[in-house]
């Protein structure tokens, strides 16, 4: 059974319908997906680059336009919405003559070379000197067990020759803190397998945290709270992005960002 929500062009035509049942599971419609389109969310984590168009050979598939600094496609992340698109061709991003789709400053161009009725996280990420695109394979895990979600790190932080350590902080009051270190040493454009995470429900904690570390120097980048639906709802997957340069300050500090949801 597929659960995934698919973006076709720039119009959601296929939805998730959430049905109650016993047991805390969750279940989706079914439905039958384009066998020849590749499955992405983009995520552009470039500093300094602005709202802009994105286009694959020449044809655009975002809406209006998407940020391309923190910015995300589909632009909802809290829902597990993907994009259908055609795997391989260029893709471009590009600034927008005023009132029409036509292109005024291309801001990135790039190859894509995916793999049909495949899931994928898209990443836009900057080294300082030029924009990268990179992918990493959206593997979604399914769980039987009620009452646990999956969650996983993809670095897209440069300048981190040694990697970054992945640590989940479960808390009751500031002096009653349990953590772990659930990944070591994740490279630039890599990322962990899911890592299955107990809801707060079950842990008898009740403040669930993700804290990035420097391998290298073991000091903290920096510290997100679990999206409250993760921790509600069964068998979420979830993805956390470190971004920024590791020493980066301003618009180029490093940090960890929010949750996108991929199931």
């Amino acid at each position: 059974m597929k659960k995934i929500k698919i973006v076709i062009g720039c119009f959601v035509v296929l939805s998730i319908g959430f049905i109650a049942c016993t047991k805390n599971d969750l279940q989706l419609t079914e439905f039958d997906l384009p066998v020849e389109k590749a499955f992405v969310r983009f995520a552009f984590f470039s500093p300094g680059t602005t709202n802009v168009m994105v286009k694959l050979n020449d044809k655009k598939i975002n809406g209006a336009t998407t940020l391309g600094n923190g910015g995300f496609y589909p632009a909802i992340t809290n829902t597990p919405e993907y994009a259908a698109i055609e795997p391989t061709g260029t893709l471009k991003m590009s600034m927008p003559n005023v009132g029409t789709q036509n292109d005024s400053v291309v801001v990135f161009t790039g190859n894509l070379n995916l793999q049909a009725n495949r899931y994928y996280s898209v990443v836009l990420s900057d080294t300082g000197v030029n924009r990268t695109l990179w992918s990493v394979g959206d593997d979604l895990f399914s769980s039987t067990d009620s009452g646990f979600y999956f969650v996983r790190l993809i670095n897209a932080m440069v300048n981190t020759p040694a990697g970054l350590d992945f640590v989940r902080i479960d808390s009751t009051s500031a002096t009653a803190v349990t953590r772990d270190t659930i990944a070591r040493n994740v490279a630039y454009k890599s990322a962990t397998l899911p890592i299955r995470t107990e809801i707060s429900a079950r842990t008898g904690f009740g403040f669930l945290r993700y804290r990035l570390v420097n391998s290298a120097t073991k000091l903290p980048i920096g510290t997100v709270n679990t999206p409250p639906a993760a921790n509600l709802i069964n068998q979420r997957t979830l993805t956390l992005y470190a971004t920024g340069f590791s020493n980066g300050t301003g618009t180029t500090a490093p940090s960890l960002n929010g949750g996108v949801y991929n199931k």
